[in-house]
């Protein structure tokens, strides 16, 4: 299934999709959820007995270095089933790990409320996948065996779903979840983490000497203390449009540069977990978002956007984006995200260059709801190239939603 919603609708589609996995009701009376003595010392032995016991801010600054998991209240699970809520990039540093708001609107709705029970997991989100998923697999054992081995139903944000959705690669694990709900998840990766590609787009695309430098410092800055973002959410390249160019150098000093060739900047890990594992897709419930950009525009409104509307973009959000204000940055992102270069073959077979125009910041609309490469299949009907360069195009990507159900949010951001 496939549905486009505008961005107002978010909260109240939370709400929805966690309606759609109540299948079985509650066997227990009302009056039986509220009371102690159903709630044994064993459903609560591997989880912190109340929220209160999360660090306080002060001492969230520290990574953990395992999968803590924890309650958002101290009402006895009684018959309910786990709903675990896992958090994206540098979540583990934030107050109730940035689910407070989507916590409290879940919990004030009584249907949900009387068929769940809402943990958290924290995580160390600066390391690799491949240290963090046997951690994450034993933290859905130890809940699921708290909670007298009731499926778990899983909602994740951004790089929280790729964790939870390679954890799921394990068979035992993903006997144990019920469904996972991702919220702007890169399951293709992204072209933000792949390095010689975004240094490349920076070394054409822009023609001002200080912001080649500004982009592209910023860029080695950043990921030289994030490689693991390089390295495990790099683009997967199902679409085939990465180039391949070569060496490259610009001859400004901290110019761009980089060596891009397609076969060593295809992130291939991600590429193996998906070719071995399509039968994961049936338990995913894809939430994509996008900002409004002038490359979804025509090159009339791209040209006004760049001259008349110049001063304004450049006090209300490139300003606030080197102040490192998350959401101006996201804006930079976005447009970055939607100008990179794609290889010529692509922009000959469509009509604009900006394969990427639909992106929230983070991760392409296409990578979000985890399309299928057209190659895959046989059908005529399926050889429309999954490129989603305009708002018109979301609806003719349903025959390569293969999803449990993929949705669509106008105008939102990453977070």
């Amino acid at each position: 299934m496939y549905h486009y919603f505008k961005s107002s609708a978010i909260y109240s589609l939370v709400v929805l999709v966690a309606g759609l996995i109540l299948t079985a009701p509650c066997l227990a009376e009302p009056s039986r959820l509220t009371t102690a003595q159903d709630c044994q010392k064993q459903d609560l032995a591997f989880v912190s007995k109340t929220f209160s016991n999360i660090p306080p801010r002060k001492e969230l600054k520290k990574s953990p270095t395992a999968v803590e998991l924890y309650e958002f209240d101290e009402s006895p699970r009684g018959n309910r089933s786990p709903f675990l809520m896992v958090h994206g990039l540098r979540g583990e540093h934030y107050p109730y790990f940035r689910w407070q708001k989507v916590a409290n609107h879940l919990a004030a709705d009584k249907k949900f409320n009387s068929n769940f029970k809402i943990y958290f997991a924290r995580y160390p989100t600066g390391k690799r996948m491949e240290e963090t998923v046997p951690l994450f697999r034993k933290a859905v054992d130890r809940l699921y065996n708290a909670c007298n081995k009731r499926q778990i139903s899983v909602m994740a944000l951004s790089i929280g779903g790729n964790l939870v959705y390679e954890s799921l690669t394990d068979e035992e694990t993903a006997d144990k979840v019920r469904v996972l709900m991702t919220l702007g998840t890169p399951f293709h990766g992204s072209p933000l983490f792949s390095m010689d590609w975004m240094q490349y787009s920076v070394y054409k695309r822009l023609a001002w000497p200080l912001s080649r430098i500004d982009h592209s410092l910023s860029l080695r800055l950043y990921f030289s203390r994030n490689e693991n973002l390089l390295a495990d959410f790099g683009w997967d390249d199902y679409d085939r449009a990465i180039p391949t160019i070569g060496k490259f150098r610009s001859r400004l000093p901290l110019g761009p540069k980089g060596n891009l060739v397609q076969d060593t900047v295809t992130n291939e890990r991600l590429r193996a977990i998906h070719e071995e594992n399509p039968h994961l897709k049936k338990k995913i419930i894809a939430y994509s978002g996008y900002l409004k950009n002038p490359y979804l525009e025509s090159k009339t409104a791209r040209f006004i956007e760049s001259t008349a509307m110049y001063p304004v973009t450049l006090f209300w959000v490139k300003f606030p984006a080197h102040l490192a204000r998350e959401h101006p940055v996201l804006r930079v992102l976005n447009r970055d995200i939607a100008s990179i270069d794609v290889c010529k073959s692509k922009k000959e077979n469509i009509k604009s260059p900006y394969l990427y125009a639909l992106n929230d910041g983070i991760t392409p609309v296409s990578s979000a709801l985890f399309l299928s490469a057209p190659s895959q299949k046989g059908d005529q009907k399926y050889k429309l190239e999954s490129f989603l360069t305009d708002e018109k195009q979301i609806a003719e990507l349903r025959p390569l939603v293969d999803v449990k159900l993929g949705r669509v949010f106008s105008n939102i951001d990453h977070l």
